[in-house]
């Protein structure tokens, strides 16, 4: 319409600026009226759908102004007798059937779009307005002729209408803008009535207990339903709908097309899990991309029967005029989802499957858990399509009788079922050492064992709604956590690929330096081969499987958080237990009291332990998610992980005491005078702090370095916000204020270059041949495996002593770790060339010297036994 709306105007202004801007021929006037009859019409036409858009609008909503009106008195009702539910059965089924009538809340609709289409429609109204005056003028001849008042006519007729239909748009605004606000005020009055239906209903009796008047009733309840009902004609009737129906017959067809495909593939599915069942475990072929193959492979094999179930579901659900079909529908779309868990299992424990060929879980006990699998396709797939349907037909007309019997009986096939996967040892929760046989894992082992006998009991006693919704729940939230536990397996799978991808590296590695070592022979060297290095799972990285398991855990509270969080009004009585009151600040300045209840300490609880979580695990976390992707050094990666745990534990705290009314405003003026305070009293650890984080972002030393500094010399092991932990040759700790590698002297030995700079000082007899010596002192630096040929050693005659020739030999260690091996095995070597030719040691017999720094200059005084 709006594309119409613009191609009149563009039309309109054409024609006009076509003509004179006087008309003085009656050709050209009846061509002008001619165009104007026609676009005057077409807005007519829009003015007439205006009004029956406006009429719509406003006839909808006084329809949902008398709905908002229902909902609010149905609140009223429930509120008023709600406390006299617990006495009377009756008047919950009353009160249920009348929830059940209940609107729908109402569907999204895109109210904003209509307004704004209709302000651009107003746009070009005014448009079309403004462009009236652009119509050309009638000469003295034709104003007073019939077409010349038709076109004056015309021109006031088409001003009005424009006029008019700017302020319909407004109208229909203002209405559509009301009718927005009743669609909130009804959604928000339908969750207060589902809100206050949870709260009243769920820890009230739904259903009479069972008497000795139950069989009776159950027995003339599953007559009606199979005989009295005319069950069988309504299924009949649908399956005559549904071949039929296009629409149904296409849909059966291709999910019948997909279960095909899958017995088709069927042959090569089993051959690609033996294919990578060989290749698991071998060093060289293993990949994770195996695992994923197979993991997609499993899921995609289960699902073309689940897809058929669904479909027939679906078929079932839209087939309105019969209703036992639609509840038997709703019900099968409940179980589809079920059936594909089930199935996704039975493939992941297949021989060759996952569990048994990737994660290694033994098979006895694999074959254990499944014993009930059976079971649980042919007895509880049809139970819970049963239990959905009769809790949907007719306002729970046989809940209480038929659907209670099938509540039980699923169960007790959840007992069967329980006990198995129990018995073959499946954990509930891995511990740090790896172990399922741990307090928490029994805790919930023994919540689940206990489960579906407590919702029996339930069931008997009326609570039958109560027993459902719990037990759904927690069945749920074991498939969750379950779901998470398969994936913890997966990551720990692939961090034992990766550690023996490493270790066989290393092997090969170390075998290459033995062959360059011992300088084997090409024959040697085919005919040895790699050995395999053997990994147990215990030796991969502890921290990194802490973290997976926080993450994974936190995963699994966020995911009972959401899925239990449609009974929060269930377990609103939390939230009226008050333990204290205290004031807050409010808009303006204000005090405000705010109650802190039950609830808000289990929230702080929670958000404390999510953040302790958070920074316990923050350094991996990062490094395995951000840091390792970045050109960072160790020390800068240290130090914003070490910011990072800082700022998440005070956002945290200051969330948590917000939930139990400690508000910012009231401990600030603590926190600064805390801080003047700490700062005079406890200054030497705050300057080791602010050190420490000097230490890590300007790096003057970093973990495994050797240093110098005071009297110690050691490597860097450690590097903590307050102090160093240095280990000197002695394999002695040193803790080491942070303050003191700022503020004092520091040798650092590795800081740019490991490279260190060995002096040594021989002696020789005032007869013996200089240039033989120097020979001497040349072999033993070249023979020697730890002096490097770049820098290349220097040998000098230095001084003269007493009648003691002092040479200098000067030569350079990769690293300090080499220093003392450097200066005994050349020591060795200088002693071997004195004896070869009969050369003698003067008193004293050897002085050595090691500056790595520089020679000092100055005359030396040497003393036996001196450095």
């Amino acid at each position: 319409m709006l594309l119409l709306w613009v191609s009149c105007l563009f039309s309109v202004s054409v024609f006009a600026q076509s003509v004179s801007n006087i008309i003085s021929q009656q050709d050209g006037l009846e061509q002008l009226i001619k165009e104007l009859s026609e676009r005057n019409s077409e807005l007519q036409q829009e003015q007439t759908m205006q009004s029956e858009q406006l009429s719509y609008i406003v006839t909808e909503k006084n329809n949902i102004s008398q709905q908002i009106s229902h909902v609010q008195n149905t609140l009223s009702m429930l509120d008023e007798q709600g406390e006299w539910l617990s006495f009377s059965t009756a008047l919950g089924e009353t009160l249920r059937r009348q929830l059940l009538s209940l609107p729908e809340k109402p569907k999204s609709q895109p109210l904003d779009q209509d307004i704004a289409n209709i302000r651009v429609k107003q746009l070009n109204y005014h448009e079309l307005l403004d462009n009236l005056s652009d119509f050309p003028a009638l000469s003295s001849t034709l104003a007073g002729t019939p077409s010349g008042v038709q076109y004056r006519k015309l021109l006031q007729e088409r001003r009005e209408l424009l006029q008019s239909l700017s302020a319909g748009g407004d109208n229909l605004v203002l209405e559509l803008t009301k009718l927005k606000i009743v669609n909130k005020q009804l959604s928000d009055a339908i969750d207060a009535v589902d809100n206050a239906a949870h709260r009243y209903f769920f820890w009230v009796a739904d259903v009479n207990p069972i008497s000795t008047k139950y069989p009776v009733e159950l027995i003339k309840d599953l007559s009606l339903v199979l005989f009295s009902l005319d069950t069988g004609h309504q299924l009949l009737g649908v399956s005559g709908q549904i071949f039929t129906t296009p629409a149904t017959v296409i849909l059966l067809l291709a999910s019948v097309v997909f279960v095909i495909l899958h017995f088709r593939f069927k042959t090569s599915f089993s051959e690609l899990l033996a294919n990578t069942a060989n290749r698991v475990g071998k060093v060289t072929q293993d990949r994770f991309s195996l695992t994923l193959r197979v993991v997609f492979y499993s899921v995609l094999m289960a699902l073309p029967l689940p897809v058929l179930w669904a479909v027939v579901g679906y078929i079932l659900q839209i087939s309105w005029d019969y209703p036992i079909a639609m509840a038997l529908g709703q019900g099968v779309n409940a179980a589809a989802p079920i059936l594909w868990v089930f199935m996704i299992s039975a493939y992941f424990a297949l021989p060759n499957g996952l569990f048994i060929a990737h994660f290694k879980w033994p098979v006895a006990g694999v074959r254990a858990a499944m014993k009930y699998y059976q079971l649980s396709v042919w007895v509880v797939i049809p139970l819970v399509m049963l239990l959905m349907s009769f809790d949907v037909y007719n306002g729970r007309e046989f809940a209480s009788t038929i659907g209670r019997l099938v509540f039980i009986l699923l169960c007790f096939a959840l007992v069967f079922m329980t006990n198995a996967i129990h018995r073959a040892g499946v954990p509930m929760y891995i511990d740090r050492k790896g172990s399922g046989d741990n307090l928490l894992s029994r805790i919930l082992w023994l919540i689940l064992l206990c489960a579906p006998w407590i919702a029996i009991v339930a069931a008997c006693l009326g609570y039958l709604m109560t027993a459902q919704v719990l037990l759904g729940r927690l069945e749920a939230s074991v498939g969750i956590w379950f779901g998470l536990l398969v994936i913890y397996f997966m990551i720990r799978r692939w961090m034992w690929i990766q550690k023996r991808k490493i270790e066989f590296e290393r092997a090969k590695q170390k075998r290459l330096e033995r062959i360059a070592q011992r300088a084997r022979t090409d024959d040697e060297l085919n005919n040895e081969a790699i050995e395999e290095p053997v990994v147990d799972l215990d030796t991969i990285s502890s921290q990194s499987l802490q973290l997976v398991r926080s993450i994974l855990v936190m995963i699994a509270l966020i995911c009972m958080i959401l899925l239990w969080s449609e009974l929060h009004s269930a377990f609103a009585f939390m939230e009226n237990i008050k333990l204290w009151t205290s004031s807050v600040s409010g808009p303006n300045g204000s005090e405000v009291d705010q109650s802190i209840t039950l609830a808000s300490v289990f929230i702080a609880i929670l958000v404390m332990t999510i953040t302790v979580q958070l920074v316990k695990n923050l350094p991996a976390l990062l490094e395995l998610g951000i840091l390792q992707h970045l050109d960072l050094t160790p020390g800068t990666g240290y130090a914003l992980s070490t910011l990072s745990k800082y700022v998440i534990l005070m956002i945290g705290c200051m969330v948590a005491f917000s939930f139990l009314g400690i508000d910012w405003s009231k401990i600030q003026w603590l926190i600064a005078a805390l801080g003047v305070g700490l700062g005079f009293g406890l200054q030497e650890i705050f300057a080791n702090f602010i050190s420490g984080l000097i230490i890590l972002f300007e790096k003057p030393i970093r973990i495994g370095d050797t240093v110098t500094i005071r009297d110690l010399t050691g490597s860097i092991t450690k590097i903590n916000t307050r102090a160093t932990t240095i280990v000197d040759w002695d394999r002695k700790e040193i803790v080491m204020p942070n303050k003191a590698f700022i503020t004092e002297q520091l040798i650092n030995w590795s800081l740019s270059d490991a490279i260190t700079r060995i002096v040594l000082t021989v002696p020789a007899t005032i007869n013996a041949s200089s240039e033989t010596i120097i020979d001497i002192l040349k072999v033993a630096a070249q023979e020697c495996s730890y002096v490097l040929d770049d820098p290349e050693p220097q040998i000098f005659l230095v001084d003269i002593q007493e009648g003691i020739q002092l040479f200098e030999i000067r030569v350079f260690a990769a690293e300090m770790a080499h220093r003392m091996p450097l200066r005994s095995e050349i020591q060795q070597l200088i002693l071997d060339g004195y004896r070869k030719h009969d050369l003698e040691l003067p008193f004293p017999p050897l002085q050595t010297n090691i500056e790595a720094l520089g020679r000092k200059s100055g005359r030396r005084i040497y003393q036996s036994g001196s450095l």
